[in-house]
């Protein structure tokens, strides 16, 4: 009995990542992501950026990837930080299916070896990375992003999103999947430069003005679009 416990669970665990990866992701996510109107509010720079081929360096939160997916026709090619633990892989396999690569690794596992390999993948794509992720706390900007600006010489762009009607998990970064023909009001905001010889005062004050930021565009569009603002980003 002691033996069989453990091979439920992992069996019980292969069947969810199959489901998630194989049922959500190649049957559902894209009939729904297809289904979602959009309007977008981006800078021009960004995109003239975008169209001669720059680079740019992406935060969006963790409980917002989706939306990211509608996006990335305006930001080819990108590759986005992904976890190494199992739920790393699901979203890496996932997001493959929409042409958007992945470089593994956290701010809490093989955080140190995933930005040189950010650093390297900024070379030949946009990066996007998720600043609150992948443990939280919800809306809590953590350093990768700003060492990321600072080693590569890009700037971030912030990009936000927010819908009409969504289901919304009950999950540490409360997770948000729009409800199929669900419109979506997607905004960057940006540039954020720090220099390579930031100081560590420099770098607390970039961290700092980033998280202000995200937050107030988030809050600002769940206002527009009649979601409940959640109490950290007010």
């Amino acid at each position: 009995m002691a033996l069989v416990k453990p091979l439920l669970k992992r069996w019980k665990r292969r069947a969810l990542d199959w489901l998630a990866v194989h049922f959500f992701g190649r049957l559902i996510l894209p009939v729904f992501v297809k289904t979602w109107g959009v309007e977008t509010d981006f800078p021009e720079d960004w995109l003239a950026r975008a169209q001669q081929g720059e680079r740019i360096i992406l935060a969006f939160w963790h409980n917002r990837q989706l939306g990211f997916l509608r996006l990335v026709s305006v930001l080819q090619p990108a590759s986005v930080l992904v976890s190494r633990h199992g739920d790393g892989e699901i979203i890496a396999r996932i997001v493959s299916r929409f042409g958007v690569g992945a470089v593994r690794g956290s701010s809490t596992r093989g955080g140190t070896g995933a930005l040189r390999e950010m650093v390297a993948a900024t070379r030949e794509t946009n990066v996007a990375i998720t600043p609150d992720g992948p443990l939280g706390p919800r809306y809590e900007v953590k350093d990768g992003a700003i060492a990321l600006a600072a080693m590569s010489g890009l700037p971030i762009f912030w990009v936000s999103w927010s819908t009409d009607r969504a289901w919304i998990f009950n999950s540490w970064d409360r997770f948000i999947l729009p409800k199929p023909f669900a419109k979506l009001i997607c905004q960057a905001r940006g540039p954020l430069f720090v220099g390579r010889d930031s100081s560590p005062e420099e770098m607390a004050a970039a961290r700092q003005e980033l998280e202000n930021r995200m937050r107030a565009q988030t809050a600002t569009l769940d206002q527009e679009t009649g979601q409940e603002i959640d109490p950290i980003l007010r």
